[in-house]
């Protein structure tokens, strides 16, 4: 498992920093960039790097990212800060075992 996490890092440092970093400021590179830095933020936040994570989504967002991809990006927000959130109002549960019913 150790190897894996060292894996997973060696490959957020390089997505984040010889991709994501090279064409941040390429906003005619679409889709390119989005899918680039969307890789960066989802690798970020399997490292637990959510400040990262956050930073590579506000990037992505700041340019013109497919509106499919931005999507994602606001997913990828949502997953970061939505178990902090419920935190601050008192509010615990496994988002693991978290269903929600269908309604009809």
């Amino acid at each position: 498992m150790e190897k894996v996490q060292d894996l997973l890092r060696q490959a957020f440092v390089q997505e984040t920093q010889a991709a994501a970093d090279l064409v941040v400021e390429t906003l005619e590179a679409e889709p390119t960039r989005s899918v680039l830095h969307r890789s960066a933020a989802s690798l970020a936040i399997d490292c637990g790097e959510f400040q990262v994570a956050e930073r590579l989504i506000t990037r992505a967002l700041s340019g013109n990212p497919p509106a499919e991809i931005a999507a994602e990006f606001k997913d990828l927000f949502v997953q970061i800060n939505l178990p902090e959130y419920f935190e601050r109002r008192g509010l615990h549960f496994d988002l693991q075992r978290l269903t929600l019913s269908d309604i009809a």
